[in-house]
């Protein structure tokens, strides 16, 4: 999901390790338009993954499917994404960078197109399942591919431009899909989604230089982050977190419509509220994290949970919900910036390509969460997600406040001369 925009001295430092990045490969100054082009890519592939949520009713009505079924839209991608990171990353090293995005490009038009088209929604499944393969590469090679295409003194400008078009596509997604199911149908939403990727593939066609090779990753590399405790306790904590907020979020539309009677135009304010919430938060913990960083994530997943909890209690007025949801919004907006710092913090400097785990078990614990969700919401309505997610949210905060502060450096890692000029 989102990218740590608002710390590039963090993002900058856990890029050049989760993404194969080989600073060995000659570069040719700073090539502004093609880092632009990633950047346009990294929106199109989130914008494609997020709008199945705020399409979920009128896409199972239309391909007659529950609204627990039709959150396997957000599942499968979720799974082939976990699966496909680390394989990626491990039979990369002899492929060109530039081959490898623009196939990842191709992938995600092909996805959008055939989901536009479906008869059916298995065939909506497989179209699913190929955006996850893009997913998945795009994390381990797209920060990667940017930084190379820049000096050293303004990489962590060039992360922000990737970072950025990712952090707009997760707070528009959601209203825009809702808006365009509204006034269209879903189907003109993905052929959208298909556009956006074909203007991607296009710029970057005319604009991206040959990237090199990236380096060599060793499986027994991909396990270090399983090996180092604090290490373990950060990807529980936030893959907990993620499970806990995507058994509740995949189904937030049909909820707003089934507890509270939101209109399809105010569900789609109420939408962008919750993106809005989540940005301010995203930036505010790049500050955080630098010493309260055990803190933030903890906070983050108590307010997931208090959210969640709350939202079955509460009355179902529109002023409660609003609120409710904002507070929700807000708590999982940290949760990338302090989960990519806790790692960045705890892993070793040398080892290249092992944070390639850390994607798949987030991407797992979404798939996860959204799949038991969706169980839950088709016997119990809201109600079952929302118990499920103040559960497991609550949890993630526990594992947090149990383990030892010492298990982890609660500083971001020190400011290279290169990162701080990019602030």
């Amino acid at each position: 999901m989102t990218a740590t925009a608002a710390s590039p001295a963090t993002a900058l430092h856990l890029a050049e390790r989760l993404s194969c990045f080989n600073p060995d490969e000659p570069r040719l100054g700073n090539r502004w338009p093609a880092v632009w082009s990633i950047g346009a890519g990294s929106f199109s592939l989130v914008f494609a993954e997020v709008i199945p949520v705020g399409l979920l009713a009128h896409l199972s009505n239309s391909l007659h499917v529950s609204i627990g079924a039709g959150g396997l839209t957000i599942v499968v991608p979720a799974v082939t994404a976990a699966v496909a990171a680390p394989l990626l990353t491990l039979s990369s090293a002899a492929i060109e960078r530039r081959t490898l995005l623009r196939a990842l490009g191709l992938l995600m038009l092909v996805s959008n197109v055939v989901a536009a088209l479906t008869p059916n929604f298995g065939v909506m499944l497989v179209s699913r399942g190929l955006l996850g393969v893009a997913i998945g590469g795009f994390w381990v090679f797209g920060s990667g591919a940017a930084i190379s295409l820049v000096d050293e003194d303004v990489r962590g400008k060039a992360l922000a431009i990737v970072s950025g078009g990712i952090f707009i596509a997760t707070v528009v997604a959601l209203p825009a899909s809702a808006l365009i199911g509204q006034v269209s149908t879903w189907r003109v939403a993905f052929w959208i989604a298909a556009g956006m990727s074909a203007a991607s593939i296009l710029a970057q066609a005319a604009v991206l230089p040959r990237l090199g090779k990236g380096k060599k990753v060793t499986a027994s590399a991909l396990l270090t982050i399983v090996r180092i405790p604090a290490s373990r306790v950060g990807l529980a904590s936030a893959s907990a977190i993620f499970f806990a907020e995507f058994a509740a979020y995949t189904y937030v539309t049909p909820m707003l419509d089934r507890r509270t009677g939101f209109s399809p135009g105010e569900a789609t304010v109420v939408l962008l509220g919750f993106g809005l919430a989540g940005g301010l938060t995203n930036f505010a913990a790049g500050v955080t994290t630098r010493n309260h960083l055990r803190q933030t994530l903890i906070a983050a997943g108590l307010l997931i949970g208090a959210a969640a909890a709350l939202l079955i209690v509460a009355d179902s007025s529109k002023a409660s919900t609003l609120v409710l949801l904002l507070v929700w919004g807000a708590g999982f907006g940290a949760v990338p910036v302090a989960a990519q710092t806790w790692m960045a913090s705890t892993m070793p400097a040398d080892v290249e390509g092992a944070l390639s785990l850390f994607v798949t078990g987030l991407q797992g614990s979404l798939a996860a969460g959204s799949a038991l969700g969706g169980v839950l919401y088709n016997a119990y309505g809201p109600t079952g997600p929302l118990a499920l997610a103040a559960i497991v949210a609550a949890g993630a905060s526990s594992i947090l406040f149990v383990n030892s502060a010492r298990a982890v450096d609660r500083k971001a890692p020190p400011i290279p001369a290169a990162a701080a000029a990019a602030k």
